[in-house]
């Protein structure tokens, strides 16, 4: 969920912003069924804050719930509804516009293809796919994802 904050940040802000370096964020309103925030955004708040938040708890594995444990469940669920929504502009024009940042787009190889990829690295984005990961990337291959934060991938 962070990736919209970050593109954000260097639009805004592209002094503070030498390299935005992205893993699986939501560019598009109504992101693929396999992100988080489509999956929790598939309820209602008050379904999700009764019986969905353990039930998306025990389906992302013990990792993730560690870290999705640290939201209050009415947040994350605004937060993932928000992202569903998308913006206005789209956070893929916002990262496209960003021509004076570097600006690398991490996908997992097992989530698939990334929509528009081609357009993205015509723009300057580098699109890099880590082998043997899902949405979760940093979990699913961590020495994977350290090469292709530091630029090595």
């Amino acid at each position: 969920m962070g990736g919209s904050v970050a593109v954000v940040l260097a639009h805004r802000r592209p002094d503070l912003v030498a390299r935005l370096v992205l893993t699986e964020a939501n560019l598009d309103p109504f992101p693929p069924p396999y992100a988080g925030s489509s999956g929790i955004a598939s309820y209602t708040e008050e379904e999700f804050v009764d019986s969905g938040y353990a039930r998306v708890l025990g389906k992302v594995g013990p990792t993730w719930a560690a870290t999705m444990r640290l939201a209050d469940p009415r947040a994350l669920h605004r937060t993932a509804v928000g992202l569903r929504r998308g913006s206005d502009p789209v956070m893929r024009e916002i990262l496209v516009g960003l021509d004076a940042v570097e600006r690398v787009y991490l996908q997992g190889a097992l989530t698939g293809e990334l929509d528009g990829a081609d357009a993205l690295e015509a723009a300057g984005v580098r699109v890099v796919t880590v082998p043997g990961a899902g949405h979760n990337v940093m979990f699913d291959n961590p020495d994977a994802f350290v090469r292709a934060v530091a630029g090595e991938a």
